[in-house]
């Protein structure tokens, strides 16, 4: 996707905050340092072979580097398993139409509308093919929001994506990609879509509650936990404030503390983006949520990381969390050492390519980032997402501090077979 003309950029400005809030969440939504859009550029091999790239590398066993948390975007005009509300495909408000937009153009899916599929996925194997050999991006299906009583609901769905879609991309080139099923736990047949993803290579379950519409503390997400138990399979679940994709709209799911159900029941956890964003009821104070204080969710996250009951169950992942209205979670991240081998990276893809959502210069006003880097930082951005995401982390630093090549390298944990029985 190109960057429009002038005239069309003035407009597009004006309409930034607006359509960006959303998606970003309440703090600091936007920054423009890098421009609107992304230039959606090829491989520059001079870039991938600059010295900074380079020793980004460094120590890192690249065939255990698996990005945990990759989404997969289109407008399912191939109908081969992609399906998104006509509110979000085709919106009115110019605001809605911009965010859309912007998604398409961090993933650099072009305007053309019957491929826009195609090309998603083209492009992620272009970045992909840039990666050392043995790098593997984790593809998310993300299934439809149900009620209690097991009936879909496309009307509180903005968007799906199927666990066949997920699996037939993933096994396109399997040298590069793996897959997460999603698998929403009032379905009637729950368990045995449960059972099947993890025959067709499924490698853990993705949840977002609050658009899903998932109470953590449901019977039937509860039942659900067992069979994620049984089949040895971990949950990836948005905890914290959610703003992207509105879905079913229920922000009280998103409580972290409400994961307790999970982690109580054996069930390995990761955290996406270590609940970094928004607050909510510290129900440990007052089970009653309206009586109870409000507190941040990274917080209570910090909490649980604390209970010594939830290690080797309890992880958090580390994408978004380099993103502007994120980053002020990022020192007490990686100052807290104890925490280094419980962190699984991830990407949020196709998120870091969406330009106003990161200040590589706010790095190093806050002093986690030398200026030095910022150039080459930068540069990748347009050329290729993955890798700006990956090198800008492995160049944080607070206190002395920096992410381990084991928060990288998260293939063993994906293919640990844990669980209490």
């Amino acid at each position: 996707m190109n960057a429009p003309d002038p005239k069309r950029r003035r407009l597009l400005q004006a309409g930034l905050a607006a359509a960006l809030a959303p998606l970003a969440g309440c703090k600091v939504p936007f920054t423009a340092e890098q421009g609107l859009f992304n230039s959606c550029l090829p491989a520059n091999p001079a870039l991938l072979d600059d010295p900074i790239v380079k020793a980004a590398w460094e120590g890192v066993r690249t065939d255990r580097v698996w990005d945990s948390h990759a989404h997969l975007f289109g407008n399912g005009r191939t109908k081969t398993g992609i399906w998104v509300s006509p509110e979000f495909d085709e919106p009115k408000m110019p605001g809605a139409r911009l965010r859309r937009m912007m998604f398409a153009n961090g993933g650099c899916a072009g305007t053309d509308e019957a491929r826009m599929d195609l090309v998603m996925i083209e492009r992620l194997k272009s970045l992909m093919a840039q990666m050392p050999p043995g790098v593997k991006v984790m593809l998310l299906a993300f299934d439809f929001t149900y009620d209690e009583s097991g009936k879909q609901r496309r009307d509180l769905t903005t968007f799906s994506i199927s666990n066949i879609y997920a699996e037939r991309v993933a096994k396109s080139d399997p040298s590069r990609f793996e897959w997460i099923a999603s698998v929403h736990p009032y379905r009637d047949d729950a368990a045995e879509a449960l059972a099947q993803a993890k025959a067709n290579g499924a490698r853990a379950v993705k949840w977002l509650p609050p658009s899903m519409g998932i109470d953590l503390s449901h019977a039937k997400t509860r039942a659900f936990y067992d069979e994620l138990r049984k089949n040895r399979m971990p949950l990836l679940v948005h905890l914290g404030e959610e703003q992207a994709v509105p879905g079913a709209e229920r922000h009280e799911y998103a409580n972290p503390l409400h994961i307790r159900h999970a982690l109580d029941r054996g069930v390995r956890v990761i955290a996406a983006h270590c609940a970094s964003l928004g607050t909510s009821p510290d129900l440990d104070v007052d089970r009653n949520a309206r009586k109870a204080p409000e507190v941040t969710n990274f917080s209570l996250f910090q909490r649980l990381m604390a209970d010594k009951r939830y290690e080797g169950f309890l992880f958090g992942d580390i994408s978004a969390v380099t993103q502007a209205n994120r980053a002020d979670v990022l020192p007490t991240i990686l100052a807290t050492r104890e925490w280094h081998s419980r962190l699984l990276n991830g990407t949020d893809y196709p998120l870091p390519g969406i330009m106003p959502l990161f200040s590589v210069s706010g790095f190093v006003k806050a002093g986690l980032l030398d200026e030095s880097k910022v150039a080459t930082i930068r540069s990748l951005r347009d050329v290729n997402a993955l890798l700006f995401d990956f090198v800008l982390k492995r160049n944080l630093r607070y206190d002395g501090a920096a992410f381990p090549a084991s928060v990288f390298e998260t293939r063993p944990f994906f293919e640990a077979d844990h669980g209490r029985a």
